[in-house]
């Protein structure tokens, strides 16, 4: 099935207090569909899935770390009051942002002049909006060398910088910021600054995204769907965006 189906469909969009109509003609599925080969953060096989037959009908059972695959890192991940299940759910469906930073080297980190000049050509970003980062590496998915891109134990590969992070959260008071690598933090970070900072204040990430690289700047919806976990710092997610 195509990650991208034409629907005709009235979806009430909360945000900030009020319910809106919005109009989805297309949905975009922004995630990988778990595998028991998807890449991990160790390079271990932290998924697992055993299928059952079970005369006439068809069942299963799987396990899985919380942050694998396309996974929602919830703010007590990171010294944040939210774990999964206690995410406020208004904040989980939210006027989509998508700054695309394509090209850039390996571990490149956005900047607060990069989310700058996006507001300059797109308008500021709303508060309480679902920021995602295109940066085209989830063309690497599904292989765990190139994906990953370790050398001599550090990884490689571009994230946000702390100090657009805190611009973002802090003087924007976004929700949520998405992106299509393994990590908000770049590769090479090794104290997970980004981290630190956003999700102290609440603000949820969503890792391993993909197709950003499809989305226009604004006017979309973002709708994020994590597995409901009891306590979880995180989980797999189903990740949308409804555009008109």
């Amino acid at each position: 099935m195509s990650a991208h189906h034409r629907i005709r469909a009235v979806v009430f969009v909360v945000a900030l207090g009020a319910a809106a109509p919005v109009l989805a003609q297309r949905v975009v599925d922004l995630g990988h569909p778990l595998a028991v080969t998807d890449p991990s953060w160790t390079g271990d096989r932290v998924f697992q899935r055993k299928g059952n037959d079970g005369g006439g009908y068809v069942g299963g059972a799987f396990s899985s770390d919380e942050h694998f695959g396309t996974h929602l890192d919830a703010p007590a991940h990171f010294g944040g009051a939210w774990t999964v299940d206690r995410i406020p759910v208004d904040r989980l469906v939210r006027p989509g942002i998508c700054i695309n930073v394509t090209g850039k080297p390996e571990d490149y980190q956005i900047t607060v002049d990069d989310v700058k000049a996006f507001e300059a050509r797109n308008g500021v970003i709303p508060e309480g909006s679902i920021v995602l980062f295109a940066t085209g590496w989830d063309v690497r998915w599904p292989d765990q060398k190139k994906y990953m891109n370790d050398r001599g134990g550090v990884k490689h590969f571009p994230g946000v910088h702390p100090d657009a992070a805190a611009y973002l959260a802090r003087d924007r008071k976004v929700a949520g910021l998405g992106i299509d690598t393994p990590s908000v933090d770049y590769g090479p970070s090794a104290k997970f600054e980004t981290h630190n900072l956003t999700m102290r204040l609440n603000v949820f990430h969503i890792e391993n995204a993909a197709r950003l690289t499809s989305l226009p700047p604004r006017g979309f919806t973002v709708v994020v769907a994590p597995i409901n976990l009891a306590g979880g710092s995180g989980g797999p997610t189903r990740l949308f965006a409804l555009l008109p």
